[in-house]
């Protein structure tokens, strides 16, 4: 009976042995398995933050570069702003010079041109005695009247009155201005 004993004592030993072995294998495969997801997750974490990371510093360059171009912009168009109201004293500062007479006939004499008999002109009332000179210079018999809203040129009326021109200085640089803003941020980028 002892050997029977010894017998089934082996066999449950082999038996428990085999089913130790079995439970560990499953065990390792578990923990294999876990370390695995474990890892898998984790690595899928690390590239989730490391792309926010990324996407984060690009904003942040991307609002950098907006920010300075629009502070450049908006250096550029005040300085194109003092640069276009320096051209304009410069050219309200022209009127008191000996050289406006000729320019004043010449303007006048485009209106005369596009107009044809004028009947009346306009100017500043500071320039209505150069006007005068200027008017006759260029041939124009019409009567020369002051307006304040004038300056830097003239406006010239048709006969009848129901067609007049503008033509001032100040009037060309406001025309010319979109066409100079490119040209003045060169300037001003240098």
């Amino acid at each position: 009976m002892a050997d029977l004993a010894s017998l089934l004592e082996s066999e449950a030993s082999a038996e428990i042995e085999a089913i130790l072995g079995e439970a560990r294998q499953r065990a390792d495969g578990i923990v294999k398995a876990a370390e695995e997801q474990a890892k898998s997750v984790l690595e899928g974490r690390r590239r989730a933050l490391e792309n926010a990371l990324q996407a984060t510093i690009t904003r942040a360059k991307s609002s950098a570069e907006l920010e300075s171009a629009a502070l450049k912009l908006s250096a550029n168009h005040g300085a194109s702003e003092q640069a276009f109201s320096s051209a304009q004293a410069e050219l309200k500062a022209f009127t008191k010079s000996a050289e406006y007479e000729k320019t004043l006939q010449k303007l006048i004499t485009e209106v005369k041109n596009v107009v044809g008999n004028v009947t009346k002109l306009e100017v500043n009332p500071a320039d209505v005695d150069v006007a005068k000179r200027a008017a006759s210079a260029a041939g124009v018999t019409a009567q020369v009247h002051a307006n304040p809203d004038i300056e830097t040129g003239v406006r010239g009326y048709a006969e009848g009155g129901s067609s007049s021109v503008t033509n001032t200085l100040l009037g060309r640089l406001s025309r010319a201005r979109d066409g100079l803003l490119s040209d003045v941020a060169k300037v001003l980028g240098n």
